[in-house]
């Protein structure tokens, strides 16, 4: 096990940054991006002290992070930032950010277990976000025609997103230390197993297939099912069941009338530098002229418009019935790629059309890469 004194080498600086007092000053320090070794290393038969090493930590960086998105929503093309949806965004950083920096530096583990719940919360604050920054952007279409197609808005989503996955994904590891699952290391599963998740992923979208459409076809794992690495198993899922989606209902609809479904196929692949998931559908595939368009925010196949997506997303996330879970927002591509290059990874989407897809998600092995923050 490592002692405390090589962790703390090996933690970001920002442990040792003095006092700042308001947002601006906050924003205008640079973020600090761990690795995925360090955090295991820290999560590692979490002890009390490691705990606080990690509450510190997180006292120092997230408000640093809270504050440089909160200082964009200020700042944001078009007058996107006065975009009423956009203002609840910002509030809501603003008011994460004070919470966290009017709590005073964990000192021991009673103020890191407090710190944690705080932590907690705010990360259920923020659930709902997605929608809102979404919702903004349509109001802003609305207004002035502008869409996130239009580059300098999808630029800023892209960095808020990035910047989002890594603030969740820290408070997850700091909430997954203090409260244990058995078998993990923090938010790490040591043993991760592409071909599980995989499988997990199929039953899910399978499920909704059967509710939506009343078929499905069969989703078979091939190549090193064997394999397992250490990794964060919630990005691969995401992203596995978003690919899955896309490709079981693209089958479907291109194989309406057939009396049989060809298979969608998730093949698995261990490199020196990268685990590869190749996802393969013959769904009928995608015009080239439209290949760009899928890693468009508010993009999707559906015949309802994206107003109307939303709404029907709103009222499901609020307990009602919403909308098709196959036809979605517009996010599960673009957002795909983002989780995947959060370490460092990459989705690239091959599509033959008159035939099919194949999507390659590269997860990188390589535990030196540092978070991928905009």
């Amino acid at each position: 096990m490592a002692s405390a004194a090589t962790l703390r080498t090996k933690l970001p600086v920002c442990l040792l940054r003095g006092p700042i007092s308001t947002l601006d000053e906050y924003a205008s320090r640079p973020q600090m991006a761990t690795t995925l070794r360090q955090m295991y290393e820290l999560a590692r038969g979490s002890t009390t002290e490691k705990l606080l090493l990690g509450a510190q930590f997180l006292h120092a960086e997230l408000p640093v992070r809270l504050a440089h998105r909160a200082k964009e929503l200020e700042n944001l093309p078009y007058n996107l930032n006065r975009m009423p949806s956009v203002v609840k965004v910002r509030q809501l950083y603003e008011t994460s950010f004070h919470d966290i920096v009017d709590f005073k530096r964990p000192g021991d583990e009673e103020e890191e277990e407090m710190f944690t719940d705080l932590l907690i919360k705010i990360k259920s604050r923020h659930n709902d976000v997605n929608v809102l920054l979404a919702r903004g952007v349509l109001e802003l279409k609305a207004e002035c025609g502008k869409t996130a197609a239009d580059l300098k808005i999808h630029s800023f989503l892209d960095r808020f997103y990035r910047s989002r996955i890594g603030i969740r994904t820290l408070i997850s590891h700091q909430a997954d230390m203090r409260y244990k699952r058995e078998g993990y290391v923090g938010i790490i599963n040591p043993s991760c197993s592409p071909a599980a998740i995989a499988e997990d992923a199929a039953a899910a979208v399978r499920n909704l297939a059967y509710r939506t459409y009343g078929d499905c076809p069969d989703v078979k794992v091939y190549g090193q099912t064997q394999l397992t690495f250490p990794y964060i198993e919630g990005h691969i899922f995401f992203c596995i069941f978003e690919l899955l989606k896309n490709s079981v209902r693209a089958t479907l609809e291109t194989h309406a009338d057939a009396n049989e479904l060809p298979e969608v196929k998730v093949v698995l692949a261990d490199g020196t530098e990268d685990v590869t998931i190749k996802i393969s559908d013959e769904g009928g595939g995608i015009p080239r002229s439209e290949i760009n368009n899928i890693w468009t925010y508010l993009f999707t196949t559906a015949e309802l418009p994206p107003e109307r997506l939303l709404e029907l997303e709103e009222t499901r996330r609020h307990g009602g019935i919403g909308l098709d879970p196959f036809a979605g927002f517009g996010y599960g591509l673009p957002l795909s790629r983002l989780h995947a290059r959060y370490f460092r990874g990459d989705l690239s989407i091959v599509s033959m059309e008159g035939f099919g897809t194949d999507a390659y998600l590269h997860l990188s092995k390589l535990w030196n890469k540092g978070e991928n923050l905009p």
